[in-house]
């Protein structure tokens, strides 16, 4: 099957999580790190889901999944331990047009989270179709040796070169294409060379 490669902007953006256990705090941490507007759904909590709840970082209802559970939310990650109930929620997350990923469950999710390399705003996401998420995150770890810690300030760096070519090019698209390949492709080699010696 093929799958469309998307990174989406979820800051501010409401996220439901059902489940209370070491899988569901690992997608809890990595919404509330992504900006998510996170709501857990769940009896009861690990301690660092409930340290969470305890700082504000996320609301915790404090019972199991309900259907209705799912309206007005963005996306939602059914990450309980009982396959019938992620099943449910998939089912509901479709009839409401909900982004839904099902932990280790490829069949009831319509998206996949891949296995992602990050250095600040620099991120390489692998994906394997959940054909093989273990391959995907050994593969990850291969990456991870090969990307250095201040790649993110080299992109910065990038950027504000970019922008100042957009600026004074203007209009004229030769000009900041002739600009670019100047003065942006050896900045790239750079990168390139420190990450190759890597």
């Amino acid at each position: 099957m093929s799958l469309y490669p998307v990174f989406l902007k979820i800051k501010e953006r409401e996220c439901l999580v059902i489940g209370g256990g070491s899988v569901a705090e690992r997608k809890v941490k990595t919404l509330v790190d992504y900006g998510g507007s996170v709501t857990l759904v769940s009896p009861e909590l690990t301690s660092g889901l409930e340290k969470l709840v305890e700082l504000g970082q996320v609301v915790h209802i404090k019972r199991d999944y309900r259907n209705g559970d799912l309206d007005g939310f963005f996306l939602a990650v059914a990450a309980t331990s009982d396959p019938e109930v992620n099943r449910k929620i998939y089912e509901e997350a479709e009839e409401s047009g909900i982004l839904i990923n099902s932990v280790d469950d490829p069949d009831n999710c319509n998206f996949f989270v891949p296995s992602s390399v990050r250095r600040g705003d620099f991120q390489v996401s692998i994906s394997t179709s959940g054909k093989a998420p273990y391959f995907a995150k050994k593969l990850r770890k291969f990456l991870e040796n090969m990307f250095y810690d201040d790649l993110d300030k080299d992109l910065d760096k990038l950027s504000r070169i970019r922008l100042k070519i957009i600026e004074e090019s203007g209009d004229d698209g030769l000009l900041k294409e002739k600009m670019f390949e100047q003065v942006l492709k050896p900045e790239i080699e750079d990168i390139i060379r420190r990450i190759e010696k890597k």
